[in-house]
């Protein structure tokens, strides 16, 4: 994995994943995060050095940061 150093020591992924494209249970718009197949992607980011994460509050209808923060709760910051 490539990082870009900042300033203050922080290195950052130049790949990221972001949040609005969480795998979901059935097809369609605003169909619930299919929370297994979601957890299984942020473990293989985080197993290839992914540290950049992107979500916003509109994603999947606010969902998506819950299950982010949820799937990325087992690893130390």
């Amino acid at each position: 994995m490539q990082y870009e150093e900042f300033k203050n020591g922080i290195k950052l992924s130049k790949l990221g994943l972001g949040a609005m494209r969480l795998p979901q249970a059935e097809p369609g718009l605003g169909k619930p995060i299919d929370l297994p197949k979601a957890q299984a992607l942020i473990d293989t980011c985080m197993a290839q050095g992914v540290n950049y994460y992107d979500t916003a509050y509109i994603y999947h209808g606010g969902k998506s940061e819950t299950v982010l923060g949820q799937a990325l709760s087992r690893y130390p910051r």
